[in-house]
């Protein structure tokens, strides 16, 4: 499984709304192909620091993602993490 970590603000020039937010963590009725869940955290330490946490069955499902703009609140978070250079991390779930 491929974790995938990213980092955003809300409402700093550039980042997401949080109606944008509430719509993803509530009103996300169809999940993109191959995510298998996500999760939002704050950072306690930071604020306005928020991680979007998406947990895929592989690397390419999410690039799939990307690339087919269906999922624009994913993809904007996705952009943003890119852009402003704010953290983003990769890994692969060891169990």
């Amino acid at each position: 499984m491929y974790v995938n970590i990213s980092t955003f603000k809300i409402n700093e020039k550039g980042g997401i709304s949080s109606n944008e937010l509430s719509l993803l963590e509530d009103n996300l009725t169809t999940k993109p192909k191959g995510l298998d869940r996500f999760h939002v955290f704050k950072d306690k330490k930071e604020e306005n620091i928020f991680y979007l946490i998406e947990y895929w069955k592989s690397k390419d499902l999410q690039v799939n993602m990307e690339v087919s703009k269906k999922y624009p609140i994913f993809n904007k978070i996705h952009e943003i993490s890119k852009e402003k250079r704010f953290k983003k991390i990769e890994c692969d779930i060891v169990i």
